[in-house]
């Protein structure tokens, strides 16, 4: 028989198992119970209420080679001895599937490692044929990514999963040469790889300018920054990782009475290959932050990046981010893009696959751009309703920057939802000039850091005071950022009857919930206004010689201000900072 022949086979038999499997009602954890399923790239996930079921595809994707069921095994003992410690109760063992007659199939029950049935051979009424890795379900509701969906994620949280993160890479394994796998060359062959795998997907999921331009920017940080990667080396900052730190692989347990305090536990680290998981712990750390960037949590992204520093000491991090984030993102992209050449996915996932993957390399894309010498620091002020908050909002959604609201932060640290309205005289309750202090030095904590590691950010408050935005540009270019002041203007009649359609929405219900959260913040009204007006500090070039100042005019549709800031902006930048 060929291989080919051998392939097919073992395909049509794994098949006629899942058809059965689906069906099966006397899985041995489980009793009678209801089946659901996910498809991942590498396996097929059974699912019932209590339990989970995963089942390794036979296929050879080059970087992961699952086509024999003596493979299948090992790798599924792999799965659960390494995720057993990050996930306690978790990760409950393996179990072979028998093939009982015919075609009929069950899953046996689970056994220790030194017990477990090598393929081919009789075991209780059938024959083994695969194996399965059993866990305990999980409430879908605790992962990472659900909890920050439904806006239930703290700070307090994201440090404690920082912290988690923290100490399982200052207690994994290192040594020689698990160390050879951050070195730069290594690095170039791992990014070659991915380039070659990524090459197909050119004109699917991204275009060839795209394509060039991510091996452009790799060469040149490689280069530029060797020795930051053989100090990596001598620091032991290279180790036997997670290799797959997502949102939905980091699970919140939340405080119960037999347990006082929230448990962090961290899923599906990779088995398949050492070598996905042995490197930079900056790479893992970039992956975390990637996801939280691209779900627009650029707070909780800071949030945990600055707990991650403070147990680690590692500041390197600043540098070597976008470099580990975009590779994080085109191998996610790349991964993603596997689901179109898989005939099991349906038509919806594809499309679905089609525009991830896209999203994905897009901000591979874009987080090249921000690694330069100048970082832009964009404050979007002016008057209240003068529309800068949509404007910052919308800005945000083309440039991909993290973005901060003083209404927002305001409310934080005055420990108010953002649905909460104070009717306060002009300078009064929250906006005395010590919570102004207070709201825009927090602004500055938040925005720093950022512009520290080279990256760009989009800072949208009133500005009104000359002070506010000098302390402000001074810190940034020191820095090395480039500071622009986008001053918002509109006719006083049209900012009145915004005002006045704003707070009658804000308690009579119809606040529409599309709208930036920077704006459902806002305490601005209409007799606030003429009192604002009069104690707006104008800017002053000689004064201000830090900051380019652009005047927007925010009358015209959105989509054409927008267009007419960017062109600004790049006008603008290159003029001043050429």
């Amino acid at each position: 028989m060929s291989h080919s022949e051998q392939d097919m086979q073992q395909e049509n038999l794994f098949q006629s198992m899942l058809r059965a499997l689906r069906e099966e009602k006397d899985f041995s954890c489980d009793g009678t119970q209801e089946i659901s399923e996910k498809q991942t790239h590498l396996s097929v996930v059974l699912l019932t209420p209590q339990y989970v079921y995963k089942i390794k595809k036979p296929r050879d994707f080059g970087f992961c080679n699952y086509t024999t069921p003596s493979r299948r095994r090992y790798f599924c003992l792999q799965e659960v001895l390494l995720n057993a410690p990050l996930a306690p109760n978790v990760y409950l063992g393996v179990a072979p599937i028998l093939q009982c007659s015919g075609e009929h199939f069950r899953i046996g029950p689970v056994l220790a490692s030194d017990e477990l049935p090598e393929a081919g051979t009789h075991y209780q009424e059938g024959i083994v044929i695969d194996y399965a890795v059993v866990m305990r379900r999980l409430p879908e509701d605790t992962t990472l990514a659900s909890l920050i969906q439904a806006g239930q994620i703290t700070p307090e949280i994201m440090r404690e999963v920082a912290q988690t993160i923290a100490r399982f890479h200052m207690a994994t394994p290192t040594n020689a040469s698990i160390t050879t796998f951050g070195d730069a060359q290594t690095i170039r062959q791992n990014w070659e790889e991915n380039f070659r795998q990524i090459q197909p997907y050119i004109g699917r999921v991204l275009e060839r300018e795209a394509y060039d331009a991510l091996r452009r920017y790799v060469a040149q940080f490689l280069q530029a920054h060797d020795p930051l990667f053989t100090r990596r080396l001598l620091q032991g900052r290279i180790r036997d990782c997670h290799g797959d730190l997502r949102l939905q692989h980091v699970y919140v347990l939340p405080t119960t009475n037999h347990s006082p305090a929230r448990h962090i536990l961290l899923l599906d680290r990779i088995e398949f290959n050492e070598r996905f998981r042995y490197g930079d712990v900056a790479s893992e750390v970039a992956f975390l932050v990637m996801e939280l960037e691209m779900a627009r949590h650029h707070d909780l992204s800071m949030n945990f990046l600055q707990a991650y520093i403070a147990e680690t000491g590692d500041t390197d991090l600043y540098t070597l981010l976008p470099f580990y984030i975009c590779y994080r993102a085109c191998v996610r992209g790349k991964v993603t893009a596997f689901l179109l050449d898989d005939p099991e996915i349906e038509t919806d996932q594809s499309r679905q696959a089609i525009q991830e993957a896209s999203d994905l390399f897009a901000f591979a894309v874009r987080t090249t751009n921000s690694d330069t010498h100048h970082p832009l620091l964009l404050c979007i002020g002016g008057l209240m309703s003068s529309g800068k908050s949509t404007l910052a909002h919308t800005l945000q959604q083309h440039l991909s920057f993290p973005l901060f609201s003083s209404d927002v932060i305001r409310k934080q640290l005055t420990r108010q939802s953002p649905a909460m309205h104070q009717a306060e005289h002009y300078g009064k309750g929250n906006y005395t000039p010590s919570w102004n202090r207070k709201t825009y030095a927090a602004l500055a904590q938040h925005a720093l850091p950022y512009l520290e590691q080279g990256r760009s950010v989009i800072l949208d408050a009133s500005f009104s005071r000359r002070e506010e935005r000098q302390v402000l540009a001074r810190a940034a270019v020191a820095l090395g950022a480039k500071v622009v002041f986008i001053e918002c203007v509109c006719p006083p009649e049209v900012a009145l009857a915004r005002l006045h359609g704003r707070w009658q929405s804000h308690f009579d219900g119809t606040s529409h919930e599309a709208s930036p959260e920077a704006v459902l913040a806002s305490d601005g009204r209409p007799d606030l206004y003429a009192t604002q007006a009069a104690h707006w500090e104008p800017f002053e070039s000689a004064l201000e010689p830090w900051v380019t100042h652009i005047l927007l005019t925010t009358t015209s549709p959105l989509v054409e201000t927008v267009q007419q800031l960017l062109t600004k902006l790049s006008l603008e930048c290159t003029s001043r900072y050429a």
